[in-house]
């Protein structure tokens, strides 16, 4: 892939992705190092939460310590969500997310970036769609999971979850898509979770990685810890959870953030 004309963000090199998917385009930005770190690139793929309440400038920016140490990010939304086209659904989204991977190939083909060097870091709901794609493919090295939400079967069941999205929906600012039509988004998940191939508890044993970290906050309103050690955190291979005090599903405050970098820093190992 070549790119022409050099675009920034601050001192960024960046470029727009945009992958044809059944007619429909999902965007994305490729973010690049400083110029003194030579290709290829170690590479971190960012799957953003349900739904994505940050443009991907601002992803970018909150994600910035990894650029500094060397690493490219590769930003997008899933088809449905902000500037993506299309329909949400779990069909879609392990599609994308398959598209993304063999536009990471390609990439690693032309020695953009590290082959062995492919890594996810995937929030909320993202880490869903993660899990499933690490059971499609064979090339993910590190995979860190924040705040995931895995139960997905009991959480479309219970009646407070359409409470949850309704009350976020109403005060979606009007720029962030991805859950207009609530009742008929949660109808097709609960139909697409009777096949076993959007079942992650069924699908443990054939995911593909080499090293897992797991952060939770101890004050996660959607998340049950102890379900979730006992159903699939125990299940799964080379995986380390990590509890971080006082933080929620989402954080604001400047001592959780921070401990949240130390982790995802210590993990991927620079």
């Amino acid at each position: 892939m070549d790119f022409k004309e050099k675009q920034y963000d601050g001192s960024y090199e960046v470029s727009a992705v945009e992958l044809n998917i059944e007619g429909k385009l999902q965007r994305g930005l490729l973010y690049f190092p400083r110029e003194f770190y030579k290709k290829p690139y170690r590479l971190i793929t960012y799957f953003h939460d349900f739904p994505n309440l940050f443009n991907l400038h601002q992803i970018a920016a909150n994600l910035e310590f990894l650029l500094k140490t060397g690493f490219s990010l590769l930003l997008f939304n899933f088809r449905g969500y902000n500037n993506s086209q299309g329909k949400v659904s779990l069909q879609s989204q392990i599609k994308d997310s398959l598209k993304i991977a063999e536009f990471i190939q390609l990439m690693g083909k032309k020695e953009i970036f590290k082959r062995q060097e492919v890594n996810i870091l995937a929030h909320g709901f993202g880490s869903y769609i993660a899990l499933l794609l690490c059971s499609k493919i064979d090339f993910i090295n590190k995979i860190l999971l924040l705040s995931p939400i895995l139960d997905l079967k009991k959480r479309v069941n219970d009646g407070n979850f359409l409470k949850t999205l309704q009350y976020i929906n109403r005060y979606l600012p009007r720029n962030v898509h991805g859950i207009e039509n609530i009742e008929k988004f949660l109808s097709k998940t609960k139909s697409e979770l009777n096949s076993n191939e959007y079942q992650v508890e069924k699908l443990l044993n054939e995911m593909i990685y080499n090293k897992m970290k797991i952060i939770i906050g101890s004050e996660n309103r959607f998340i049950d810890i102890s379900d979730l050690k006992a159903n699939i955190f125990d299940q799964l291979a080379n995986v380390k959870v990590v509890l971080i005090e006082q933080m929620d599903h989402d954080w604001t405050e400047e001592d959780i953030r921070s401990k949240i970098q130390e982790e995802i820093q210590s993990f991927f190992g620079y």
